[in-house]
């Protein structure tokens, strides 16, 4: 037999995923004209989701808690199971306490894909267009780097 692979979220070894069920969501633009059917002229997509119904059993507590942190801090993640979904973070996550799952629970875990903006900096050199060069003039147009932040201006 082949190596099995364990369902987990992040770190947490799911012990019992019941249903996992994706969504892949879009809007699109619609235009309403005089006659007929409303026109569409453009599409985007929106992050995914992914809803997950299963059981904890095996060291409930630890991932109640391991979970819960996930939650609270953003932690971007990825979930391998029937689909594999990397950088989500969990948007929603409530659990049951039953008698059935006495040293366990249940669980219900909405996933949500973050897209993830990288900043990058760069240094602005100011030239004059006809000259190719920096001078007083084109200079004197860019304010210098400060470590002041933003001011307020007082209003009369």
């Amino acid at each position: 037999m082949g190596k099995k692979t364990r369902i987990r979220l992040g770190d947490v070894i799911m012990d019992a995923v019941v249903e996992e069920h994706p969504t892949f969501p879009a809007d699109v633009t619609n235009k309403p004209v005089e006659k007929g059917e409303d026109i569409s002229d453009h599409m985007k997509t929106k992050p995914f989701t992914v809803k997950l119904s299963g059981s904890m059993v095996d060291d409930a507590p630890a991932k109640l808690k391991q979970i819960r942190d996930y939650q609270k801090n953003a932690t971007l993640l990825t979930y391998i199971g029937r689909g594999i979904y990397g950088n989500v973070v969990i948007t929603s996550f409530d659990t049951k306490h039953g008698v059935k799952n006495a040293k366990g629970f249940d669980y219900d875990i909405t996933l949500q894909h973050v897209k993830v903006a990288v900043p990058k900096t760069f240094k602005v050199s100011v030239k004059n267009p006809k000259s190719k060069k920096q001078d007083k003039k084109t200079a004197s147009k860019v304010k210098r780097k400060t470590n002041e932040g933003r001011k307020q201006v007082k209003r009369k």
